[in-house]
């Protein structure tokens, strides 16, 4: 008997009076490789799975294939037994008098780019938390607007969900059919659908901590420590090292605060009205585990034990001893400094350098900043010790450590070193040497931008997004100008949340130094955004992450309800194709856009797209392992521009 046969009589023989709905097809306990029918909820629950990979949480996914040579029979597949479409072609659907299924890449080619496919494949997918059931398509899939309205309504019709099935487009070219397809079937857009989430999972892990409900406002008043497991009012821009993150309004992905949990591996997750939730407020101030999955969450109360256990397994078990080169003082041009100068300039600056020697694969330069140029450690190392700091540093350490140091005590004495960095007089050759680089670079009004570059941050072991303060300058605003800015970013490497964070990971603070990094101010600029140069939801289908914001509203460090437009860029099609996720909520705001829903044009993404393959390639020779964390403009012109890259390895969060 052949298996296409074997699956014809279990979809025949699947309807048993142990199902109580007058048409449901599937006895509960059934467990079929697919059917062709789906009669009632009960056999959606029967088919469906919860994916860890789906971009949305809280979802139950069925695939289903038509067979448009075979009379338009529909198959509904359960995902657990066939990740793929094709695998189930392949083993139930190969007919002589067919089309072939072929292999992998002929079947993909033919089945989600040909106008002459045999098969339309999708997914049904049930959106939990918005009480809506979908229709969708591949982001690749490049059916016309008949096609997928003969497909949705084949589809539905063998389904108990005719009446409220919709279609939602995932990719741009989707979206384009919509007005078109909106008028003959029911539609969704995703907007609305991500619009309407009740849960987002960030980092999906375990984690362990005491419990805290915090007003964003007051933690500079009510300082976090490690061990604390914080519930959030609204999304901070800058967060000390705590075991979890539970916001009570959804974030940005790729904020400072999302990449810092995941190089944490720690867990992150938002739950709208999470501040008054019934299953969250019992637990405030007690020890608790919390588990943060692709598709929902748990707290309970913890062992103290495996709380102990899980906050070691987050610590290195030995010191960690930054190397510094404090001797070194010539200024450097950055885009002659590579990798080898980081002992001397800081990793912000010279992995920057790295990306003045790539190349796209079209033979390309990157867009960089114009001729930026490093300030390095000796001179920091200098003016700490004629501001009389160090043995003030030294004491600190050893007190914290000891134990012997409450929280607002240490702010009150962090301030107190930063504070002494401020008021010591810089050297004047620090401020000759910023003056006469600058000078031959750029107008003396142009505004510039002094970044921190130390040697605990942008590394491959410790990334610190966000630790540090950045200033800005004019030369023409004059020596004393000059000299704050200097000393600004100097001074915050005795931020609070970078001094808890380093010693959490055991880093020697007395070896702590800090480069400055010195490029003009991208002014003006018509959009940003970060990126990721893998998939972060699925490990099989290679992609660049990409999340866009118009005009200055920051990715990185986003104000109020602002949703930020976020892209799956695909690196495994035949052609450029993207899926997305959400658009952005400020798109009312632009004039004069080429687009009235994107952030960026399909021929800016591909741009985009290929200066992030470029650097991925170059960084996983000097990073191997890793991935890549890149912060990108559209300048005025529509210009792209690469900011920074620093290597990204997502830490494994403890199960």
């Amino acid at each position: 008997m052949t298996r296409l046969l074997v699956l014809a009589l279990v979809a025949a023989l699947a309807p048993l009076t142990a199902c109580s709905a007058a048409h449901c097809e599937l006895d509960p306990a059934a467990d079929p490789v697919a059917v062709r029918r789906l009669g009632c909820a009960a056999d959606r629950e029967v088919m469906s799975t919860s994916r860890d990979d789906s971009v949305f949480a809280r979802t139950r996914t069925i695939l289903w294939i038509v067979d448009r040579e075979d009379g338009d029979a529909v198959y509904f597949i359960d995902p657990d037994k066939y990740t793929l479409h094709y695998y189930f072609a392949r083993d139930f659907l190969s007919r002589a008098d067919k089309t072939p299924v072929g292999t992998l890449a002929e079947f993909n080619i033919l089945n989600y780019r040909r106008p002459n496919r045999r098969f339309l494949l999708g997914k049904l997918v049930e959106y939990v938390d918005q009480d809506v059931h979908t229709i969708e398509l591949a982001a690749g899939d490049t059916a016309d607007a008949d096609m997928i309205v003969a497909g949705f309504r084949t589809v539905a019709a063998r389904t108990d969900l005719e009446d409220v099935l919709r279609y939602r487009p995932v990719s741009a070219d989707q979206e384009e059919l919509l007005p078109e397809i909106g008028r003959r079937i029911r539609t969704i857009a995703t907007d609305e659908v991500f619009r309407n989430q009740l849960y987002q999972p960030l980092n999906p892990g375990v984690g362990y901590g005491t419990l805290r409900f915090r007003r964003t406002s007051t933690l500079g008043g009510q300082p976090l420590a490690p061990t604390d497991l914080v519930v959030l009012d609204r999304v901070p821009n800058e967060l000390s090292m705590v075991a979890g993150i539970i916001t009570a309004e959804f974030q940005t992905p790729l904020a400072h605060v999302g990449v810092l949990a995941k190089t944490r591996g720690t867990p992150n997750m938002a739950l709208r009205d999470a501040w008054d939730d019934d299953r969250l407020r019992p637990f405030d101030g007690q020890l608790v585990r919390l588990e943060v999955t692709p598709q929902d969450f748990t707290v309970e109360l913890a062992d103290p034990a495996d709380a102990q256990a899980y906050w070691e397994s987050l610590r290195p078990a030995q010191v960690q001893v930054p190397q510094h080169d404090s001797v070194t003082t010539p200024m450097f041009d950055v885009t002659r400094s590579t990798l080898v100068e980081v002992t001397r300039i800081g990793a912000k600056a010279a992995n920057l350098g790295e990306l003045y020697r790539i190349q796209t694969a079209d033979f390309r330069p990157l867009p960089l900043p114009e001729r930026p140029f490093a300030v390095p450690f000796a001179h920091y190392a200098q003016h700490l010790t004629a501001a009389g700091v160090f043995p003030e540093i030294d004491a600190l350490v050893a007190d914290y450590q000891a134990g012997r140091v409450a929280p607002l005590e240490l702010e009150r004495r962090l301030f107190a070193i930063r504070w002494a960095i401020y008021r010591a007089p810089i050297a004047p050759a620090v401020v000759d040497g910023v003056i006469a680089l600058a000078a031959a670079r750029w107008p003396a009004d142009t505004r510039l931008r002094v970044r921190s570059s130390t040697n605990v941050e942008d590394l491959a072991e410790f990334t610190g997004a966000g630790l540090y303060t950045s200033a800005g300058m004019r030369v023409s605003d004059g020596r004393e100008a000059i000299a704050r800015a200097l000393k600004t970013v100097w001074a915050s490497a005795w931020n609070r949340q970078a001094f808890v964070e380093r010693d959490f990971y055991r880093v020697d603070q007395r070896e702590v130094r800090m480069g400055l990094l010195v490029h003009p101010a991208q002014e003006d600029e018509l959009a940003n955004g970060v990126a990721l140069t893998i998939n972060q939801f699925s490990d099989v289908r290679p992609a660049h992450y990409i999340n866009a914001q118009v005009g200055e509203v920051s990715v990185t460090n986003p104000t109020g309800d602002a949703v930020p437009e976020q892209i799956l860029f695909y690196t495994w099609y035949e052609e450029p194709e993207y899926e997305v996720i959400s658009r952005s909520s400020l798109m009312s705001w632009t004039t004069d856009w080429p687009s009235a829903t994107a952030v960026l044009t399909d021929a800016e993404l591909e741009e985009l797209a290929g200066y992030l393959e470029a650097i991925h390639l170059r960084y996983r020779t000097l990073y191997p392992g890793h991935a890549v964390d890149a912060e990108w403009k559209l300048m005025p012109g529509r210009q792209l521009l690469v900011k920074q890259a620093r290597p990204f390895l997502r830490r494994d969060v403890p199960e």
